[in-house]
């Protein structure tokens, strides 16, 4: 079972991550909102960007193996609108010029994170992301994690951000 003082604090390096990739990327600020535990494995959003994570944790001489998934979701119209910012063209439907925006967003976040989570103790081994598309699509989270929400606003509108972890 995840420690709980763990599992904060390897969320924080991707908040702050995320609001800098917007902020430098998609040229907006993010309003991270309460998180809270997810139940669902429905997603909040229609383009949902996925991208795991393992690795170990060395904290005070003991090594600790663990798993967590970033998750990245947002609504059809908030995904055109951070597309279109990024890409610096409008876009009004999801289309091959813009199925692989919500990856290379989560990359940068994950690039950004894994330096941070490296000072802390964390090695990390890193998948591809991929792409879900689709109203009310499912995400398969690794078995015994434990994961939590944060709605996020920002110009372009909502979104979500979705981190789930497990020791081992």
């Amino acid at each position: 079972m995840a420690s709980a003082t763990n599992f904060i604090e390897f969320s924080r390096p991707f908040i702050n991550a995320a609001k800098n990739v917007f902020e430098t990327m998609v040229f907006t600020k993010l309003e991270p909102q309460k998180p809270g535990l997810k139940k669902s494995q429905v997603s909040n959003g229609d383009v949902s960007s996925v991208l795991g994570l393992s690795g170990e944790l060395t904290k005070g001489g003991d090594t600790i193996e663990y798993r967590a998934m970033l998750v990245l979701s947002w609504p059809y119209e908030t995904y055109f609108k951070v597309a279109s910012a990024m890409l610096m063209e409008t876009y009004e439907e999801y289309n091959d010029d813009i199925a692989d925006v919500g990856g290379e967003i989560c990359n940068m976040i994950m690039g950004n994170a894994k330096r941070d989570l490296a000072v802390m103790g964390y090695s990390s081994n890193m998948a591809i992301p991929s792409i879900i598309e689709g109203p009310k699509h499912t995400i398969k989270y690794p078995v015994g994690t434990t994961v939590v929400e944060i709605p996020i606003n920002s110009a372009h509108g909502k979104m979500f951000m979705e981190l789930c972890y497990a020791e081992f």
